[in-house]
């Protein structure tokens, strides 16, 4: 498996389209950073956990030019009113979309 990931990462190194992009090494750790919007994200927090875990995923995303789903529990949605009110003023529409309700349904 170590000798797979070895080989593919040095494709990957070698690729052109790819080895423009910026490689970040730290210790042994070799990582691709790439900085590009993917296109649609969705965002999902936990009701016991919601700003971290939903905000984590979230603010990242929308610096990186993604257009963002958060889906917002049904216990403790509320802690997301200020937010997305915020985000509403300041944000083209559209650019951060929210979905509530039970998981399972």
């Amino acid at each position: 498996t170590v000798k797979f990931a070895m080989s593919v990462m040095e494709v990957i190194q070698t690729d052109s389209d790819i080895a423009n992009d910026s490689w970040q090494t730290m210790g042994s750790t070799k990582a691709l950073v790439r900085r590009a919007a993917l296109g649609i994200i969705l965002c999902m927090g936990p009701y016991n956990y919601p700003i971290n875990e939903t905000y984590a995923t979230l603010i990242p995303a929308l610096l990186m030019g993604n257009i963002c789903i958060m889906k917002i529990p049904s216990v403790g949605g509320a802690a997301h009113l200020l937010t997305m009110q915020a985000f509403h003023k300041v944000l083209p529409k559209g650019t951060v979309n929210f979905v509530a309700g039970p998981g399972r349904s």
